[in-house]
């Protein structure tokens, strides 16, 4: 009978102890009912290896990505405190990764480029310093005798840009493989782009003399940061995105621009005048021309099962 009530009473709390670990309270990534063990552990999908000889026709394209698209809003969302709960949108991972890169430089540290070339490096404290303007020298007028007055103002620069940085570009490098009979495309270069600001200069009301106004957005006017993407598949496939429908089967960053899960247009495809599109054209004609493009790609490929 002893012997009864203890195996009893052992599952009773066997049990319990099960029900309470099946509820994780996760510091990073917020409660949960289970515990999410797979997430900063994936690897990035090994792709096929390319011989120069199997490539038989290939064509570069440059291409932007529109973050405030639907099918690519889980890139651009969450914008605000995009630090809780584990919750990052695709620009904060690049943000965060450059500030560790700026603290830890090595050769473990992201590179950041000026073009697309891909030749000239960016230091990582240069390339923040490009999103982020801090302890900014500013001047005010002293009420008492209307001297000018310097001080030094921290601004967080990068909370007021990360909206407004809602436009990704990439070089890619479209061709047939006819070792495998089939149309590939990889990813070479990304592009994160932001528009330029400027400091204002205002006249004080009382006593007339030059101040800093703060900043000024300069219309039509944008600023580029390139990265290699080979470099940042491994940042990418370690960070999760959201996925519609089902929150148990995200997909990494890296996944979206691998398997083509984004809405884009193209911009540029490799020319004798190395022009791009809105350079010979505007408006409609442009959007016609990027589409006749994709047409030429598509075409391309279907002409070669046509005997």
């Amino acid at each position: 009978m002893k012997k009864l009530i203890f195996l009893f009473v052992s599952i009773v709390f066997f049990g319990l102890s099960i029900s309470t670990q099946a509820q994780v309270l996760d510091p990073e990534n917020g409660p949960r009912a289970w515990k999410k063990e797979n997430i900063g552990q994936e690897e990035a999908v090994s792709l096929t290896h390319i011989r120069e000889a199997d490539v038989m026709w290939s064509k570069r394209i440059w291409r932007t990505i529109d973050l405030r698209q639907k099918q690519n809003l889980p890139l651009y969302y969450p914008v605000a405190d995009s630090a809780s709960l584990g919750k990052r949108s695709f620009i904060q991972v690049i943000y965060d990764e450059l500030v560790r890169s700026a603290k830890n430089p090595g050769p473990d540290a992201l590179k950041a480029y000026e073009k697309y070339e891909l030749k000239t490096i960016i230091p990582p404290d240069i390339a923040l310093s490009k999103m982020m303007k801090s302890d900014t020298f500013t001047s005010i007028a002293d009420p008492i005798d209307c001297s000018t007055i310097e001080r030094i103002e921290t601004v967080d620069f990068f909370s007021k840009l990360k909206p407004e940085m809602f436009k990704v570009k990439l070089m890619e490098d479209w061709f047939f493989d006819k070792q495998r009979s089939v149309m590939d495309v990889r990813i070479l270069a990304l592009a994160i782009e932001f528009p330029l600001y400027t400091s204002k200069i205002e006249t004080d009301a009382i006593c007339g003399i030059s101040i800093f106004g703060g900043w000024d957005k300069v219309p039509g006017s944008a600023d580029r940061i390139w990265f290699f993407y080979p470099d940042l598949r491994q940042l990418l496939s370690e960070n999760e995105c959201f996925k519609r429908h089902n929150d148990a089967a995200r997909v990494s960053f890296d996944d979206i621009f691998i398997k083509r899960m984004f809405s884009s247009y193209i911009t540029k495809e490799e020319n004798v005048y190395d022009r791009q599109i809105n350079e010979y054209t505007s408006g409609l004609d442009a959007l016609l021309e990027a589409e006749k493009i994709s047409e030429k790609i598509r075409d391309f490929e279907m002409n070669l099962w046509n005997y």
